[in-house]
């Protein structure tokens, strides 16, 4: 194998990976309800059952 000659005055540019950057804010642990539970919650607890309505 030969030698490789090193480029002589180029400055080292820093990658700028935006992805792996903002990655710690987007990959994050999900906790799900656990759905195996029974719930014994009204679906909208503040409206009457059955509206009765006066003529």
């Amino acid at each position: 194998m030969r030698k490789q000659n090193k480029t002589k005055g180029l400055p080292e540019i820093a990658p700028n990976n935006p992805v792996a950057k903002f990655a710690h804010q987007f990959n994050k642990a999900l906790v799900y309800a656990d759905k195996r539970k029974y719930q014994r919650k009204a679906k909208h607890s503040g409206l009457e059952p059955f509206l009765v309505a006066f003529a």
